[in-house]
């Protein structure tokens, strides 16, 4: 296939015209000329004759072969797009103009002139003017203040507080200095300011490096220089070399490929891996090469069309000036000063997008056509979406009531202080209130008016000024320091750690319901390996064996490796040999390759051709050439036969033949590896081609239509004879080959749908059957599936077939049906060869997060672009779908009433729900019946059926109900808009059924308070998962290859999924705990210091006068009470090892949490004030009394009496919360309290040195601090309030304790015997966390920076109760024997031979059965622990005793001792001294609703001295018990009580 661009002309053309090909170019008459350039032309200029004329045309080329280069055939196929392209615009101008519909011509083009000679082009200064530099921070310093301000005071509470200091400076109603609260607001703002600078600046750097990049510009004279991409300007030519991102949007111009094509990947744009296909533009003949000498020569003008956001069109012209073109008739030329030109059509198949990135090309050098803002990539970016954190919605709402609470009281008080002034006040003439001055208005109205805004001032402190400074510096502490710098959460390979960049939203990572999150780059690595195959119905291989782990293995050991059956076969074939024979002929004979079996008996053997007399197997046994070489699968085990050894040759050959020649790749050669790397559109052709390399069979080279192959040592050329491409159509490729002997033979691979339907009809059915269930056994696996399948071509037959293929390539209309149409025709009556099963490489431990996640409750839905087979095998293998035989899939396909058909899919869905509902708890008669915490169901749908789905309200619904009941949920084939709905339709979904039937305000807080439970989590790696992160409440972008535009879009972004547990586990739990209690305590501190002044208004006739002074109310906020709860909102934890949050992923509580609700709120922070309040209050008012020099009766004195009180009660409530005191946070409360007394004493001379004379502070202290009441007072105060708190946590603790309650004390028992909470893992358990890398090897923490240890060399084995065990060391002996040492009467012994034998718990139960459980005993394993001491190389050996029962009480202690007798016993025989130690450890049994089932556990080491002759005496555990003396094995002991 050639280019519709005619055949200009050169002036070497002019020159040969003697030559043959100039003749035959001149034969062509001017009519075919003037036509297929006016085609050209025309396609953007005009005539619909033309068109019509272009559409019934072939290809100028017909005696052109189809290229079966890649590079070619990607060439033929960049220019076959670029021509339908354009042909279909024409169309789509020429429709709308037929129809009538003329829109009013607008200017939407832009021209650039190019001419690299000419210094300076008037033309371009307009659009050079356009800065390429890219800006996503939000502020400058011109611009930071208005703007953040603007921002701060749009928030309720900030306006509130703004309100506040503007009134207080109003000296005739405030009743406090405007001093303090202008202050606090501005200390308030500060904070605030300095953590938007802050997140701003690491914008700004992150825009630095971007725009910084380097780029490389070509110079008028020839040479390049690097520049900045900020110096990147409309009209540059720009040179992009390989692996270099295009720094603006670019015309190709050049590409330093011969064939005039490049390769960029465009993972920024769409997210997608795969190779997309571009081409410069035909300035010369479709056949040759553009040179740097052409551009600088280039005179031309492109004509492009505005800046927009469309990733998919481009409209342009370029007019190109050369004198080449003075001879042609069609030339534009209007005078004869002018150049002669031509006008060459442009789309987006020369356009190189900002963000994509070159690959496999060498360089190019495009025109800059937009740069900046004007780019594609920026004109498609969205301002990420203002998401406000939970707390600040309830925040938003609590505070509305308490103000709603504060005007109440305001009113009440303004109205008392005129009813009392006009009924008692006036009957005290010393108060002068006769007399109408300032603060006493004969207006009642105006009193009453001036004196509520007096008490609104008063008040003011019922909202905390100070908890918005504390929550935003908690919330960028917990940001910007725990997750930021949290080492659980940093990638061991890049170095990267997460990254806050949205610290508001972190509460919400503790309340996550549903977990939206993409598939490839998120859950998988984009590493394709091949893990097994089956050859003829025979699967081999095993899914563990990493062939990729150990590259040196290769070959004849790599094929043992991967399976010993064919590594014999292929010894087998090289030694007779015949492996020459088949590698000649494309494979095995007609005969052979259409045989159903590799297993033949003899007779057929022998009717085959295959001569198995000759062979003797155990002439080609392997021996390893490297002893340390891994050992072969359990699988390789399997006896072959000498025709079965021969049969699998043969078939072994078909199938790797496949594999080597059945593809579109490339060979790329690079520095840093000695063999060439494979590149390509498809990563699973290069997972297969580069693993048949390792295991022998080698695609060596690509050149002119010719394949090498080395076969096991032998290379052969084969001549690539017709290609028929991937796609989704044909579900296939095909490939025909001419082999080595000269015959024909068809490769064939593709998905198991479309090439099963093409093989030979007659196959044995058996083969068909036990492919099915290869297939089948591969998917369960998570593995992808091809399908490999070939055929022998007669020559003639192909001959005949090719002459229509070649013709119809040439083709213009309907080229891709009538080569799809050949394509079938060829690839008819297959001979089934074989499956391969690839794995899509899963991230590390996301299988474990997983898992996690949904023993969190957490619902978790895959939503990808990828077909649903591959998504639903990717769930699979990550522990997404864990019943993939119970998978509800919902898919209209092809149906005629997509709608109608979607429906009934739903409701059979509906049905399934039904019934497993029934079958597992109990009967129901609405879906709505099913409660939320159930989520047994697990769904699938693919994108074309959600399309339908979601452009129905009630299909919508149903679909929402379905899945809001399902764990695990794939959503395939599903694009970014889709993605995005989805999220919109469960929100939508969770707000209405909350709501339920209420009206108005009740269903208007029904939602409100939903919007505050379970959080919607979206991640995801790519640009085209972009939408889907700004919808969701919380959006986490994964720092992965696909460039960062995802997270940049984030509030979070990490390096690996399996981070997302830790963040949300321990982070977000961490941040909700801290934060609720944060908020409750502030409210609960001002509230109380706010009614004491409340309860004071009731005594001095509510006139307005404040119990303590101004400055003294502003420390007691900024300074006495600030430190403790900042501390305890930075430091405090429910329980002392965060990695416990992993183990128990239970206690992730998002929707039932009662921490901080509106009853909680309303109970912990005001009620509990107003109480405290009154304590602080009545009391000290009361008790006072006149002792002569001492008396504390004055206001003043109250005042500092009411202040230490209120300051102690309060200090004690924040000490009683706390749950994990340090050293740092107990000092600070001590101080906190304690410089009350310094501060009542100094303060008042400070004033005195500022010539400030106040007469609430000075001398009083003195007089308060001198008198015995103060102290009497103050003491009874804390007692009662304190007791009152005290009384109601131990009820709490005892009676109705919350899970992280249960595991604090488990801890603090534990910690007491020196264990840890995971020191009695499980090997499940134990299996998660080391994958989550919550534990080391050695089952400690490594989360907690007090826990962490240094890596040493750990052997550890770990066992479950019921006899599962999980082993570090795979190669240990588990054979269990007799320990002839004990007395069997006494300890009864169970002797297994081989452990391997039993599954999981079947130990245990051949105990019981041999021991009934009629006897009283205790059963324990005996485990061993190694440990190597660097400095000794002492190994260490410790036992570990779980009970099988759960013992309680006193039946525990009676049962235990016995058994540590019994193994002191043991030991001392064992060690055959009497030197032992044995150290006893038991850990309580807890039982709770949370915490379900933790086993009882002995921990007993055996240890006894060093020789004399080591320097060290201290004990030692047992090293000999394995190596010196007795045993060899380990064993299970059952010791009678």
């Amino acid at each position: 296939m050639t280019s519709l661009r005619v055949d200009v002309p050169d002036e070497e053309d002019k020159a040969s015209s003697s030559s043959q090909s100039g003749n035959m170019r001149r034969k062509k008459s001017d009519e075919k000329w003037t036509s297929d350039s006016w085609t050209m032309k025309g396609i953007l200029q005009s005539p619909s004759a033309i068109m019509s004329s272009l559409s019934r045309r072939k290809f100028e080329d017909f005696g052109r072969r189809s290229s079966v280069e890649p590079y070619s055939r990607a060439a033929d196929m960049a220019k076959y797009r670029s021509t339908l392209e354009m042909r279909d615009s024409r169309k789509e101008g020429e429709n709308s103009g037929k129809s009538g519909k003329k829109k009013k011509y607008k200017p939407e083009f832009r021209e650039i002139h190019f001419e690299p000679k000419v210094s300076q082009n008037p033309n371009l200064e307009a659009f050079r003017k356009e800065d390429n530099r890219v800006v996503t921070s939000k502020y400058n310093i011109v611009t930071f203040l208005p703007i953040f301000l603007f921002e701060i005071f749009n928030r309720v509470a900030y306006l509130y507080f703004l309100i506040q200091a503007g009134l207080s400076w109003w000296s005739v109603v405030s009743p406090y200095s405007g001093i303090g609260a202008t202050m606090a607001l501005v200390f308030v703002l500060l904070v605030a300011g300095v953590k938007a600078v802050w997140e701003d600046v690491k914008r700004h750097r992150e825009d630095e490096i971007l725009n910084k990049s380097i780029t490389h510009r070509l110079l008028p004279d020839g040479s390049v220089e690097d520049i900045s991409w900020t110096d990147v300007k409309v009209g540059d030519a720009i040179m992009v070399k390989d692996g270099e991102n295009f720094p603006a949007d670019l015309l190709c111009l050049y590409s330093d490929l011969k064939d005039n094509v490049c390769f960029i990947r465009t993972t920024n744009l769409d997210g997608e891996t795969n190779l997309k296909i571009r081409k410069p533009v035909d300035l010369k003949d479709g056949n040759e090469h553009v040179t740097y000498q052409d551009l600088l020569d280039l005179d031309l003008t492109l004509k492009a069309e505005n800046p927009n956001s469309n990733l998919h069109s481009f409209k342009g012209t370029i007019t190109v000036r050369n004198h080449v073109y003075k001879d042609m008739s069609f030339s534009p030329s209007e005078d004869g000063d002018s150049k002669p030109s031509l006008d060459i059509p442009v789309t987006m198949n020369e356009m190189l997008l900002r963000g994509c990135t070159l690959k496999n090309s060498n360089h190019i050098v495009g025109l800059v056509v937009y740069a900046g803002k004007e780019t594609r990539i920026q004109r498609n970016s969205t301002k990420t979406p203002l998401k406000i954190g939970s707390f600040d919605r309830f925040l938003n709402f609590q505070i509305s009531l308490v103000i709603l609470m504060q005007l109440a009281m305001c009113i009440v008080l303004a109205v008392l202080n005129y009813v009392w002034i006009r009924n008692t006040g006036v009957n005290h003439p010393y108060l002068a209130l006769t007399f109408y001055v300032e603060g006493v208005y004969s207006n009642g109205f105006v009193q009453i008016v001036l004196n509520f805004f007096t008490f609104w001032i008063l008040l003011s402190y019922l909202v905390p000024i100070s908890l918005f400074v504390t929550l935003e510096i908690v919330k960028f502490w917990q940001g910007f320091i725990f997750i930021n710098f949290d080492k659980m959460m940093r990638n061991p390979v890049t170095k990267e750690h997460a990254i806050c960049r949205n610290s508001n939203l972190n509460e919400d990572l503790g309340k996550v319901e549903y977990v939206f999150s993409d598939k490839t780059g998120t859950l998988t690595s984009n590493e394709m390996q091949l893990r097994r195959i089956s050859i003829k119905g025979d699967m081999y291989g095993d899914i563990e064996k990493r062939l990729e782990d150990d590259q040196d293995v290769v070959g004849i050991s790599a094929l043992k490796y991967f399976d010993q059956r064919l590594s014999t076969a292929a010894k087998v074939m090289m030694g007779l040999p015949l492996l020459d024979s088949a590698i000649s002929r494309g494979g095995s004979s007609k005969q052979v390759m259409a045989f159903h079996s590799s297993k033949p008996s003899v007779g057929t053997a022998t009717d085959l051709g295959l001569p198995h007399q000759s062979v003797n197997l155990e002439d080609f046994q392997i021996e390893d050439e490297d002893p340390g070489s891994p050992k072969p699968s359990k699988d390789s085990e399997l006896e072959l036969t000498p025709q079965s050894a021969l049969a699998l040759g043969h078939h072994m050959t078909d199938f790797f033949t496949n594999i080597c020649l059945c593809h579109s790749l490339i060979l790329e050669s690079t520095a840093d590896s000695e063999k060439p790397i494979y590149q390509g559109p498809s990563p699973d052709e290069v997972a297969l081609v580069d693993a048949a390399r390792q295991l022998g069979f080698e695609f060596v080279n690509r050149s002119q239509g010719n394949l090498t192959l080395n076969m096991l040592g032998k290379e052969v050329t084969y001549e690539i004879l017709n290609v028929m491409e991937y796609s989704s159509d044909r579900g296939c490729m095909s490939v025909v080959a001419r082999t080595p002997d000269g015959s024909i033979r068809l490769y064939c691979k593709g998905s198991d749908t479309k090439v099963m339907a093409k093989i030979r009809e007659g196959t044995d059915k058996n083969l068909l059957t036990k492919t099915d269930n290869d297939l089948h056994t591969f998917a369960r696996e998570g593995l992808r599936t091809l399908v490999l399948a070939s055929k022998v071509i007669h020559e003639d037959e192909y001959n005949e077939w090719d002459n229509r293929y070649q013709e119809a390539s040439c083709l213009f209309e309907g080229r891709d049906d009538a080569l799809n149409e050949l394509g079938l025709e060829i690839e008819r009556d297959l001979e089934l060869i074989g499956v391969t099963a690839i794995e899509d490489k899963l991230q590390e431990g996301v299988p474990a997060a997983i898992e996690t996640l949904l023993d969190a409750g957490m619902r978790v839905w895959m939503i990808t672009g990828d077909k649903q087979e591959t998504a639903v095998n990717i769930a699979v293998s990550c522990n997404l779908v864990k019943d993939i035989e119970n998978l509800i899939t919902i898919n209209v396909g092809d149906s005629e009433d997509p709608e109608k058909y979607a429906m009934e899919m739903l409701q059979g869905a509906e049905k399934r729900i039904f019934h497993k509902y029934t079958q597992e708890v109990q009967s129901v008669t609405d879906i709505e019946q099913i409660p939320d915490s159930w989520q047994g169901g697990e769904l699938t749908i693919d994108g074309p059926t959600l399309t339908h789905v979601l452009g129905d309200d009630k299909m919508k619904w149903k679909l929402a109900q379905i899945v809001a009941r399902c764990s695990g949920v794939v959503v395939s084939r599903s694009s970014p808009s889709q993605k995005a709905s989805v999220i919109q339709m469960m929100k939508e979904y969770e707000m209405t059924k909350a709501a339920g039937n209420s009206k108005r305000f009740i269903r208007w807080y029904k939602r409100y308070r939903r919007r505050l439970q379970g959080k919607m989590l979206s991640i995801g790696d790519g640009a085209n998962d972009v939408a889907m992160i700004q919808t969701a409440d919380v959006g986490i972008g994964i720092m992965g290859k696909e460039g960062r535009q995802a997270v940049n879009s984030s509030d979070y972004a990490i390096s690996q999924f399996r981070f997302l547990v830790p963040l949300l586990l321990i982070h977000g739990n961490l941040s909700y705990y801290r934060l609720s209690r944060l908020i409750k305590y502030s409210f609960y501190k001002n509230i109380t210091f706010a009614f004491v002044m409340f309860y004071y208004q009731f005594y001095n006739g509510y006139s307005g006068q404040a119990l303590v002074d101004s400055i003294t109310a502003a420390v007691f906020n900024v300074v006495f009470t600030s430190l403790p709860i900042l501390l305890f909102a930075v430091l405090d934890r429910p329980v002392g090892s965060l990695s416990a949050f992993v183990r128990y992923p239970q206690l992730y509580d998002k929707r039932n949490n009662k921490s901080l609700t509106t009853l909680s709120f309303w109970k912990s922070g005001v009620f509990l004030g107003i109480v405290h309040g009154a304590v602080c209050f009545f009391i000290p008012y009361y008790c006072v009394t006149t002792l002569g020099r001492r008396s504390i009766t004055d206001v003043y004195s109250l005042g500092k009496v009411t202040f230490a009180a209120l300051l102690g009660a309060v200090t004690l409530e924040v000490a009683l919360i706390a749950r994990y005191w340090t050293w740092v946070f107990f000092w600070i409360v001590l101080l906190s309290y304690f410089l009350m007394y310094p501060y009542f004493l100094i303060f008042p001379y400070v004033e005195l040195a500022l010539s400030f004379y106040d007469p609430a502070n000075i001398g009083v202290a003195i007089q308060v601090l001198g008198s015995p009441v103060f102290w009497f007072v103050i003491l009874v105060c804390y007692v009662i309030t304190f007791g009152m708190r005290f009384i109601e946590k131990t009820v709490q603790w005892i009676f109705y304790p919350h899970d992280s309650m249960i595991l604090a004390e488990k801890e603090h028992i534990g910690e007491r015997k020196g264990k840890h909470l995971l020191s009695d893992l499980s090997g499940a358990s134990a299996h998660r966390l080391r994958a989550l890398a919550t534990i080391g090897r050695d089952s400690r923490p490594v989360h907690d920076s007090s826990d962490v240890l240094d890596e040493t060399e750990i052997t550890q084995q770990s066992m479950s109760a019921d006899g599962e065990e999980v082993s570090s060391a795979p190669n240990e002996t588990d054979s269990i024997q007799n320990w002839a040492s004990l007395n069997s009467r006494k300890v009864p012994v169970l002797t297994v031979t081989q452990q391997s034998e039993y599954n999981k718990g079947s130990l245990m139960r051949d105990i019981l059965k041999q021991y009934p459980p009629s006897h009283e005993r205790i059963f324990i394993y005996i485990l061993q622990k190694m440990a190597r001491d660097k400095k000794t190389s002492v190994v260490a050996r410790e036992y570990t005793i779980n009970l099988h029962k759960r013992l309680h009480g006193v039946t525990f202690k009676k049962r235990a001792p016995r058994a540590v007798k019994e193994i002191k016993k043991f030991a001392g025989k064992v060690m055959q001294t009497s030197d032992v130690r044995v150290d006893v450890k038991l850990n309580k049994a807890i039982w709770s609703q949370g915490i379900r089932n933790v086993p009882n556990k002995l921990r007993i080491v055996i240890q006894r001295r060093r020789d004399e002759e080591a320097e060290d005496e201290a004990m030692y555990s047992l090293v000999t018990l394995a190596d010196e003396q007795v045993f060899a094995n380990r064993g299970v002991v059952c010791i009678e009580s």
